[in-house]
């Protein structure tokens, strides 16, 4: 059964509040019961005492009714139980109940006779409760006289205990009732914390970054609370570069960056890529012949398009250059197939500009063709630039033979290198271009056209 966190503080604290209030009472009775019985005790010896010299004094002088007097006034006191004043044979000369005068003494089987000294003892009464016996030996002058019997009840300790119990108890109930309340509004202000920070990880887990819980206290969860508010920061920065870098890479290449992070590498490293380079044939004269907003759009095509080629087949565009693109293939996460990948994004790039060429005559704009130059090689892959500003690419021979086979490629062209061929042999059908001087090469350099990709 699931139980709120604010049920289980204030079942604690109620608990812990019932419980010291009853230990505190129980102590409280305990003290007050010892504290009355000793003080019937020292009250009853005192009385059996005063009794008992009045009882030498009319023993003395055969004063039977003195005794009688002496016990009657006794009996006035509610807590005596009895009062009995025997001779040295056991002869009942007085007691509380005038029927057992002139009888012989009998005490009950618990109690000894009285000795040479006084005597406390405890026995249960017959109706309930405890009777304290005071026995005193009445002696004048060494000469036994006979001896006195007092009997205290324990009615009054009791009466005593039971008032102090309901009034224990009352203030238990009080206690507890407004332990109770203090318990609800106490799990209330430590739970409404806690509960901002479950709905609050329950927004972040549904996408929502933008979170940020107030900080109401300078305690334990004011600190969790505070670095909650870091993470959510922290989630929605990441989720603000994380779109931001979709922008240039695949979303597949985003999440498998944030899976592996430790296989980013964004200061420069030497490793094996595939640069493509995409260019539109002849778009100058045709953007002299339109207006700029015709110009703007026909340009947001075809970055749409390219950017939708690149990232189908997990590329990295690293830049606009005008009316061209750079795609990178292999960086920043690699790819053991990366110049095949190069090579699928640009048929593709070049199968969809020919379809929004066509698009563009129906709709009376002229038509758009593009050169795709492809090289595959090591290059350096990381940031460059300066403290104000830093872009990811690519440098080396690589980079600079793509925009050279870029350059030479005719209009629905796809030209690739001899060692990008190399890297997708049997996969591709092409056709010899022969060998061309490029800038920058001092030896000639073996093109290649790609025709389409085997099945």
């Amino acid at each position: 059964m699931r139980i709120s966190l604010k049920v289980k503080f204030s079942l604690l604290i109620t608990a812990l509040v019932f419980l010291a209030v009853a230990l505190v009472g129980f102590f409280l009775l305990r003290q007050q019961q010892e504290s009355l019985a000793a003080q019937m005790a020292k009250r009853g010896l005192t009385m059996a005492e005063n009794l008992a010299a009045g009882a030498k004094t009319a023993l003395l002088t055969n004063d039977y009714l003195n005794l009688n007097i002496i016990v009657k006034d006794a009996m006035r006191d509610p807590d005596v139980a009895y009062v009995a004043i025997v001779n040295p044979g056991g002869e009942t000369l007085a007691h509380s109940d005038v029927a057992l005068i002139g009888r012989q003494m009998e005490r009950p089987a618990q109690l000894p006779p009285a000795g040479a000294s006084v005597a406390v003892n405890t026995y249960p009464a017959p109706g309930g409760g405890q009777i304290v016996d005071f026995s005193v030996p009445l002696v004048f002058s060494q000469v036994p006289l006979g001896a006195l019997y007092l009997g205290i009840s324990d009615r009054s300790i009791a009466a005593g205990l039971r008032h102090a119990r309901n009034q224990a108890v009352a203030i238990t109930v009080v206690m507890v009732l407004v332990g109770v309340g203090g318990a609800v509004a106490l799990a209330t202000v430590l739970s409404r914390p806690i509960f901002r920070l479950v709905a609050g990880t329950r927004s972040v887990a549904e996408g929502n970054f933008s979170v940020a819980l107030p900080v109401v206290s300078r305690d334990e969860l004011g600190d969790l609370t505070i670095s909650f508010n870091e993470m959510a920061r922290a989630l929605r920065e990441k989720e603000m570069i994380k779109r931001a870098f979709t922008r240039y890479v695949a979303r597949e290449v985003v999440d498998e960056i944030l899976k592996h992070p430790e296989q980013l590498v964004l200061t420069g490293e030497r490793r094996e890529v595939t640069v493509l380079f995409c260019d539109i044939r002849g778009f100058t004269p045709v953007a002299e012949r339109l207006d700029p907003e015709s110009v703007v759009r026909i340009l947001n095509e075809f970055y749409n398009l390219m950017i939708e080629a690149t990232f189908k087949n997990d590329g990295t565009l690293d830049k606009f250059l005008g009316d061209g693109v750079m795609c990178i293939f292999g960086a920043p996460i690699a790819r053991a197939d990366h110049a095949m990948q190069a090579v699928r994004a640009a048929l593709a790039m070049q199968a969809g500009m020919a379809a929004l060429s066509v698009r563009f005559v129906q709709e009376g704009r002229p038509p758009i063709a593009v050169g795709i130059g492809v090289s595959a090689g090591e290059v350096v892959a990381g940031t460059v630039g300066s403290e104000d500003r830093m872009e990811y690419t690519a440098i080396g021979d690589s980079v600079n033979l793509a925009a050279r086979l870029e350059a030479l490629a005719q209009p629905g062209q796809v030209l690739i290198s001899e060692q990008t061929l190399a890297m997708v042999h049997n996969r591709v059908r092409s056709k010899a271009m022969g060998a061309v001087r490029v800038k920058g090469k001092e030896e000639d350099v073996q093109v290649y056209e790609v025709i389409g990709v085997n099945v």
